[in-house]
């Protein structure tokens, strides 16, 4: 286990008439357990007969560099990928992260070899073992991410073919329609005021708000916030038009005191465990959550599992049944419209576009949720 949390399969034999070697197998989960064995199995007979992967492995690259035909590794061509198109070409943010993460894990096993001698059985085996697991999605993300690598180390020269081209997906995704009834968002906000001072807020304005957890609510600064005037505006949310967000009662109140309890310590970012970058680990803290939720319906019925986003088509559904008008809903949520581009002046007009209708559904969402009806005005109806 490394301090960070990574684990590793590593394997050590003395050679025959040599030196002890550490081996590193590969990577866990990407390794399974029968998989290091059968691999551990292979070097313990190559040792005891005298064979010596790494010094065969030194020796042939010296060899390569001797004679100028020096092949470059799986591992030098994934950091050279990473550095040269991924953080060039792609939108900073959890998408290339995720990428990122999903190649260096997934194909960490196959780091020493020549990238000329990657095949495609080697990556449709983990497409597959995904697959069997019932993670279609996964697999499908994984063999998309592998399919990109490949081909663009094949238009540079660095393979004889594109291997990942040809993998198999690992079958039709069916798309995610949870829908958290307004019951069951109670239950969830209830148990936000067990998750402490930074997580507990987090998660009420994401429920509050119907903004998008990541990009909107845990990279939002102060310098968005209008206090006077109950409003923030995101200047680069994810469709890539400026957008104003009511801020209802709750949410002034727990942004006041998430003020108030910064002002020994400023920070451009509401959301912060350094004081100088947005807070991360919000996969661990969405874990801690359900947790506290499983606990309360452990005597009931179990809580389906859900993900951050549901809580969006939560707040949707809820506003329509209400009687609210869609296209009120729909610029809540800041979804675009299929329609042509709008002009400078309707893109400013329309970040602003029925304001005060939306300022009256999210004032009655909040009501819904809290379940305080003290502000009649929460309640009118657009």
């Amino acid at each position: 286990m490394s301090p960070r949390g990574n684990a590793s399969w590593l394997y050590q034999k003395k050679i025959k008439g040599g030196i002890r070697r550490g081996f590193k197998l590969g990577s866990y989960p990407a390794m399974s357990l029968a998989r290091a064995r059968s691999t551990a199995l292979e070097i313990q007979v190559e040792a005891e007969q005298g064979v010596d992967r790494v010094q065969n492995a030194e020796d042939a690259k010296a060899r390569l560099e001797a004679d100028g035909l020096k092949e470059r590794s799986v591992k030098e061509v994934l950091a050279l990928y990473i550095s040269s198109y991924l953080e060039q070409e792609l939108k900073a943010g959890q998408s290339r992260e995720e990428r990122k993460r999903q190649l260096r894990t997934y194909l960490a096993p196959y780091y020493a070899k020549f990238i000329s001698a990657l095949t495609r059985s080697d990556l449709q085996i983990i497409v597959d073992n995904k697959q069997s697991e019932g993670k279609i999605v996964m697999a499908n993300r994984l063999r998309a991410a592998f399919s990109a690598f490949t081909g663009w180390a094949y238009r540079r020269g660095h393979m004889p073919e594109d291997v990942g081209g040809s993998v198999q997906r690992a079958g039709k995704e069916n798309p995610r329609e949870r829908t958290p009834s307004l019951d069951e968002i109670k239950a969830i906000w209830r148990q936000t005021f067990k998750m402490g001072e930074l997580w507990g807020p987090f998660f009420r304005l994401c429920i509050l708000t119907g903004q998008r957890s990541r990009k909107d609510i845990l990279e939002m600064r102060w310098s968005w916030i209008d206090f006077d005037r109950h409003r923030y505006e995101i200047p680069k949310p994810k469709n890539g038009r400026p957008h104003i967000v009511h801020l209802s009662e709750p949410v002034m109140t727990e942004l006041q005191r998430l003020k108030d309890q910064k002002v020994d310590s400023p920070c451009p970012f509401v959301f912060s465990t350094t004081g100088l970058t947005a807070a991360t680990g919000v996969s661990k803290a969405k874990a801690h959550l359900d947790a506290h939720i499983a606990s309360e319906h452990l005597e009931v019925d179990p809580f389906e599992p859900w993900v951050l986003h549901d809580l969006r088509r939560s707040q949707a559904t809820a506003l329509a049944e209400a009687g609210y008008d869609e296209g009120v809903v729909d610029r809540i949520q800041n979804h675009v419209a299929t329609s042509s581009r709008a002009s400078a002046v309707a893109a400013v007009y329309n970040k602003a576009q029925k304001l005060p209708e939306r300022a009256i559904a999210l004032d009655a969402w909040a009501a819904m949720v809290t379940q305080d009806t003290s502000n009649l005005v929460a309640l009118r109806k657009a």
